[in-house]
């Protein structure tokens, strides 16, 4: 029994990937955050199922424990049992059928994705940044926190996402992308599709170096829900 109990909890940490985002999981239809790896740890918050984490890392004294965090919606940081978290990179992945021109285009699941990027001209643009009070350094785009860069001038941009599902197109706000500078190639984007709740996951990681972020767009139900963001250090 003993080593039965030993081989299903290396097994559950094979299956963890640290650094990547995960899905909280949990029939009771929320999980608590605790300050440590331990059932009567203090509780930092609590998350519903559903939400999507950060994976920092295993935690060696508490190791069916993993350090999560949330993206900039709650800020919430602390340790969530294994068994309920879900890496998103084991749901049926959308494949990307081509990448050209700066345009990533995926398809599969009855679902059709495509990214388009592009240039962007700062210059032209100027008049809708702000800057932090006395400083030179760049923190907003049109009244959101910009992402990509540690405060200098960003040099490419998402020019328009297109998502649609059994044919039909699913509107993407600008509001949901214009402020995500310094998008990636095809190997730091990915998208994934959860049939049980019929919940399309767009991923990217992006930076110019400094500026490293992870944004994530959620549809669910054949409409845009909202975006995240990730910090991963």
């Amino acid at each position: 029994m003993k080593k039965r109990g030993i081989l299903c909890l290396v097994l559950l940490l094979t299956t963890m990937s640290y650094g990547q985002l995960a899905k909280i999981v949990d029939k009771d239809g929320y999980v608590n955050v605790r300050k440590s790896g331990q059932i009567g740890s203090p509780i930092n918050g609590r998350l519903n199922t559903g939400e999507i984490v950060f994976l920092f890392e295993v935690d060696e004294s508490s190791p069916n424990w993993s350090i999560i965090e949330t993206g900039i919606r709650n800020e919430i940081s602390g340790y969530v049992h294994n068994s309920r978290l879900k890496m998103l990179d084991t749901y049926t992945q959308i494949p990307l059928v081509s990448s050209l021109n700066d345009e990533l285009k995926y398809s599969g699941s009855n679902i059709t994705i495509t990214i388009s990027m592009g240039a962007f001209n700062y210059s032209k643009n100027k008049s809708k940044f702000s800057k932090h009070k006395g400083t030179n350094f760049i923190w907003a785009y049109n009244g959101q926190e910009m992402r990509g860069t540690d405060g200098t001038e960003p040099t490419k941009q998402y020019t328009s996402i297109k998502v649609k599902q059994k044919g039909v197109d699913i509107v993407v706000p600008t509001k949901a992308f214009e402020n995500m500078f310094q998008p990636s190639d095809a190997e730091y984007t990915a998208c994934y599709y959860d049939k049980s709740d019929d919940t399309i996951y767009i991923t990217a990681n992006n930076s110019d170096g400094a500026g490293s972020y992870i944004v994530i767009w959620i549809f669910k139900g054949g409409k845009y829900i909202y975006n995240d963001v990730y910090i991963p250090f």
